[in-house]
């Protein structure tokens, strides 16, 4: 009974807990070209709603296209292989056709030895365009990275809060070209009073109030919990998660958290 009184106390004591917060997306990216070059393409807005993997920017790549078809026309083309197997073939039937001479005592063994020279210069020739054939799939490899950079995904799924630059503008990477907030889930940051330390944990639900003049009443997962106190103000920090996946809360309210209200 007075493990259950005590419980209780705690409760009581944190129910009357009212604090100041701030809601934050749970990510703010800013997008920059990956290579320098002209903007060809912004197909989103300020305001838009962008899900992971969706086109951002797109710089202009005609070159980096003519790139990657030189490339793959030289990585689909198996002349060079054919051919050196047919010497080999060639060059085989030669070395068989001399030992069968030789043998007889017809060709001279310098006409072997020659022939015998051929049919591996011819089997290194063969090893050869085997191996450009593995360089040229690797030149396809490396063109389409170079033209994967010339366009941008996003990163994340969130909305456009800016839009820095325009079609026709020359970026590089230190180009801010837009600002994209993750929005779900969002962040309430907390900096919670040192009585607090011990009386919340993660995992808890709490609500949430919006500040005027907003209104809205939200739960809150306590996401992280610090082990590391402010010593100047005496308060440690708190965050928590509220599911946002339709964007209804907004981000950068000030709110109010009650804890221990359950």
């Amino acid at each position: 009974m007075a493990a259950a009184l005590t419980v209780h106390s705690v409760q009581t004591a944190a129910a009357q807990s009212e604090v100041d917060c701030v809601l934050e997306p749970a990510a703010r990216v800013t997008i920059s070209a990956k290579a320098e070059g002209t903007i060809r393409e912004i197909p989103v807005g300020r305001g838009d709603l962008v899900e992971k993997g969706d086109l951002l920017v797109s710089l202009d790549a005609e070159l980096e296209s003519l790139q990657l078809e030189l490339a793959q026309a030289r990585a689909e083309s198996d002349l060079d292989l054919r051919g050196q197997r047919e010497r080999l073939l060639l060059r085989q039937k030669e070395y068989d056709r001399v030992e069968q001479l030789s043998q007889r005592n017809i060709a001279a063994t310098s006409a072997l030895d020659d022939a015998g020279i051929e049919l591996s210069l011819t089997e290194l020739a063969l090893e050869q365009a085997k191996f450009d054939r593995k360089l040229a799939a690797i030149e396809v490899r490396q063109a389409q990275a170079l033209l994967d950079r010339r366009s941008v995904q996003s990163p994340l799924t969130g909305r456009v809060v800016a839009v820095d630059a325009a079609v026709g503008e020359f970026a590089n990477e230190q180009t801010s070209i837009m600002e994209i907030v993750q929005t779900d889930p969002i962040h309430v940051e907390v900096f919670a009073p040192g009585e607090l330390f011990g009386r919340i944990t993660e995992g808890e639900i709490h609500e949430v109030v919006l500040m005027p003049p907003l209104d809205g009443r939200f739960n809150a997962t306590v996401a992280v919990v610090d082990r590391l106190f402010d010593t100047a103000s005496g308060t440690f920090g708190v965050r928590l998660e509220i599911d946002n996946p339709k964007s209804i809360v907004p981000s950068g309210a000030r709110c109010r958290i009650l804890f221990g209200a359950g």
